[in-house]
This record gives structure tokens, sequence and C-alpha cells, in this order.
């Protein structure tokens, strides 16, 4: 079909009213999103573009031979948007002069794109789809980056905004998302829903994804649980939108959500997350952090909430992480029982492409990720900006003499199988490596991993200068069969502490090693 007979048949299909609702049966018919990796890309590849083909060759077409079976494309930031759009702002477009380099370039980058094909979202759909891979348009529903006190990218900040201030959240929220849309408004929603609507309505995509943790302030906090109503009836009218739009097209339009690593947190926040499930609003969901740094997330709430539905649930890894912690993290959300894994703010396919190549060709099966070398991290404590949006760390942990304040313990996840690799003849060395914090010489602690007893002597303390000290690591070798598939337990037992010293030993960092041997 051409683009004008394209264009014609999906507005026709809006303007018919009610005649094709989610009630329809359509929405019943979608299969089942099957994808080993989803890539989230930002729009940053934007900015290192020289022209469409320059674009499509460093967004799309380096996937080819990778486990990418979707990509995420981001299509704004702020109320600001990466495309030539009818509804909202484009960026660039009331602006003379950009604050810094990396605004021109995105700039710069966009206009070369837009001077080739003006639709060329269009042309990374199909790009997409010639490789397998599906394309879907990423919808940050609150993105709060021109917040002047929080990321200052000031270049972003919308006519909108500035017409309607009233609108926002202001000093109700933490000041980084202070220029965030209260979604109590039904202006501030109908504001991201007309963009979405021309969006789907203009593209040939095969999915919206509604991404509610960049940001995740949508309400004032004491509004946020009773308001979250709002939220769902705003996810419901996209899922009939898509429904409308895909049955008139014959195929299905896909709906896909990023949301907080727990219902508690996503209820706090106003997302009604479990009526979203049971509804079968979304075909694919994301449960995560907005940073997506944590490497050590549990996902077994969502997996209980989602079993038996036609829904694909992704395990999140943000950011570029060196090949054994990306492995690690990826083998544990496998066999927590999620369907795939998302990457989000992962620029590394710019960069160092033999190291990103590696993780993208094997972290979307779990069976080529067994007895490979790994660091399984546990997390440390988020600032303030982030309390509200993630779950509470274990670490820093803070270790009290015995006598004081007893045992001290921290958990972990280990996605290894020991038994079936020592079947398969396959050995391996396993350590902690641990930075703690108020350390004395004369401290005595030991340690147990699942009950197996492991002395300070066995272990070796490195040390690594500081502008005004040092930092102490601790390398722990872990003895054979301490360790166990699933969830392990390490305790800290402190027999003897320097009387003189108020402050308790502080565990400030902490992953576990595995290195499998040769042979």
């Amino acid at each position: 079909m051409n683009r004008r007979k394209f264009l014609m048949n999906s507005a026709a299909v809006v303007s018919a009213g009610g005649a094709i609702l989610a009630s329809d049966g359509f929405s019943r018919e979608r299969p089942e999103c099957n994808y080993r990796i989803v890539y989230n890309d930002d729009a940053y590849t934007l900015g290192r573009a020289s022209g469409l083909e320059d674009l499509l060759n460093k967004a799309v077409n380096r996937f080819v031979g990778t486990q990418v079976d979707a990509l995420f494309w981001s299509i704004c930031h702020s109320d600001i948007y990466f495309f030539k759009t009818k509804t909202g702002e484009r960026y660039g477009q009331h602006l003379k002069q950009f604050k810094n380099a990396g605004g021109v370039q995105l700039f710069e980058g966009l206009q070369s794109v837009l001077s080739d094909r003006e639709d060329y979202v269009q042309a990374m759909a199909d790009r997409s789809r010639e490789l397998g891979i599906d394309f879907f348009v990423s919808m940050r529903m609150n993105d709060c980056h021109d917040s002047p006190q929080g990321w200052e990218y000031s270049d972003t900040y919308s006519q909108f905004k500035k017409a309607h201030p009233e609108l926002l959240l202001g000093e109700s929220v933490h000041p980084s998302f202070a220029t965030g849309f209260d979604f109590a408004y039904a202006q501030s929603r109908e504001n991201k829903f007309k963009v979405i609507k021309e969006i789907v309505l203009d593209y040939d995509i095969d999915g919206i994804e509604l991404d509610f943790l960049r940001h995740p302030a949508f309400f004032k906090p004491d509004e946020a649980y009773r308001n979250r109503h709002l939220i769902t009836d705003l996810v419901r009218r996209v899922r009939t939108l898509l429904n409308k739009v895909g049955k008139s097209r014959g195929k299905p339009i896909r709906l896909a959500v990023r949301v907080p690593s727990s219902f508690t947190i996503a209820l706090k926040l106003g997302f009604d997350v479990p009526v979203w499930i049971e509804e079968g609003l979304p075909d694919v969901l994301t449960a995560g952090t907005p940073r997506g740094h944590e490497l050590d997330l549990s996902m077994d709430e969502y997996v209980k909430a989602t079993r038996g539905k036609k829904l694909t649930l992704l395990g999140q890894i943000g950011l570029y992480h060196p090949v054994k912690q990306t492995r690690a993290t990826a083998l544990n959300y496998w066999n927590q029982g999620v369907n795939g894994i998302y990457l989000f703010n992962w620029y590394a396919p710019l960069n160092q492409e033999d190291r990103w190549r590696e993780s993208l060709i094997e972290i979307g099966d779990p069976d080529l990720l067994k007895n490979r070398d790994k660091q399984y991290v546990i997390e440390t404590q988020v600032g303030s900006l982030w309390e509200r949006s993630h779950p509470k760390a274990q670490l820093p942990l803070k270790i009290e003499k015995l006598d004081l304040g007893g045992v001290a313990r921290v958990q972990f996840f280990i996605g290894d199988d020991f038994k079936t690799a020592a079947k398969e003849g396959k050995a391996f060395d396993a350590k902690m490596v641990m930075r703690f914090e108020e350390v004395m010489d004369d401290d005595v602690l030991s340690f147990k991993v699942n009950g197996v007893v492991h002395s300070s002597q066995e272990g070796e303390m490195t040390y690594k200068p500081t502008l005004f000290g040092k930092q102490f690591w601790f390398h722990l070798p872990l003895k054979k069969n301490s360790l166990r598939a699933g969830t392990n337990q390490l305790e800290f037992v402190l027999s003897k502490r320097n009387p003189l010293l108020s402050a308790p030993l502080i565990l400030a960092e902490m992953s576990v090693m595995l290195d499998y041997l040769e042979g």
C-alpha cells in the first residue's frame, strides 16, 4: 500500500468512532512476542548520524547476526520530539543556539536525516523488518531532562510547558522532576496521547512503548495512589487505539510498557500494573528501575502475575556493563522466569564493538551462558532522587560487633547450575570481592556462606589509593560447594572490634566472581 492510501485508511478507522473496540476480540488474537533481546535506543544515535543511510547503519544494521529481536526507538526527550511532528514540538524548532555541543550534534544529526527523508522513522521500521527485527516507537511518558535543577537539558523545555506552568509538578516533587507534567490534569494526559495517536496513524510500526520510568513522577506524591485510575484509563485508551488501527491494517500493533520493579512501588507512583496485566493491556512488559543500573533485581512478583498470560516479560539491564556482569544479570533473569532481556541506555553499539557484540550474541539464550565466567553484583542504595522508585538495597551494610548487633546478612542470587557443571566436568574458581569502610587492623571478622565458615585469614586485603586515603578491598576465595544455584546467604561475624571506635564496620560494595577453568 502506498503511503498516501496508508494514511487515509488509518485516519478513516479512527474517525469511525467506537465501531472497532478492544472488545471486538482483536486483542485476544494478538500472538505472543518472542523477543530474546529488546534494545532501547534513546536517540543518542541521531547525534552521531550524518544522513539517513548512516543512521540506518548505526541504529539498525549493526544488529545483524545478534539476538536482538526488537528495536525500541525513543522518539522524545521531555516534551520535545525527534521527528517531524504535527501535534508536538520538534527538537530545535524554536532555538537559535544550543547550550552544549551534544545539543548541536543531535540537532544537526536530526536535520541531516530529515533532509534525506522526512518520515525517517518509517525508513527505520522498514529496514528493521527487512532484517527480521520488530520496530517500536518508545514514548517517554514524562521525561524531565529539561529540569534546570536536574539534568539541565533546558534545550528540551517546550513552548507548551512555558505556556502552561500550572500543569507542572513543581515544588511537590524532587527538583529534578519539577518540570514534569502533573497527570492529574486531563490536558497533561491529552498532550501525550495526541502524539501517540499521530505516530500510530502515520507510521506502519510494530508497536508503541509507554515508558513510565523515564521519569517516574506523574502526580503529587500524596495524590499518586488515588489517581492511579487516570494512568490506567490512558493505557486503555492507547490499547484501544492500537486495536482499531491494527485491525484496519490486518495485523496487531503491540503495546509495551516499562514499569517499576515491584507492584508496591508501581502503585505508590500511580501505576496500577496488576490491573493492566489482568486486563491484558500490554503485550510486552519490562520491570526495572528508572536508572536501570541495578543488576540484582527480583522478578518473582511479575513472573507469578504473568504466568499463563499472553504477555512477554523482560528483565532490564541498563547502561553498558562489562561482559561478565551482563552475563550474570541475564542468567539470573532467565532463571527467575523472564521471557527475554531488555537493554536500556546501552550506548555500547557506538563504541567498543568487539565488547558489546559478545553480549548481544549470547545473553538472549540462557544455554549459551552456562559455564561462562561471570560477576554477580550486589547493588548499593541509590540517592534521594530515586528513593521513591527504587527498591531498598542491601548495601551499604552495617556490621556491628557480635555482642552488640548480632550477625549481619546479605542474600544474593546465583544463576549458575553447579551440579550440572560438575557432571559435565566443568570446574571453576569462585571468590567474593568486598569493599569495606571503617576498617581496623585488629578487626576479627569471619564469614559464613550458606553455613560454610570462612575466616578472614583465608582471604587477602588489597588497597586502592584515594585522594585522602585508601579503599579496602577484600578478596575471599570460596570453598568448594559453599555456593549453590538460586538464593545464597552470606553472614558476617565480627567477633572483635577496637573498643575506641564507635562506628560499625561497613560493607560498601560486593560481588561474586566465577571463573571457569579450561579443560
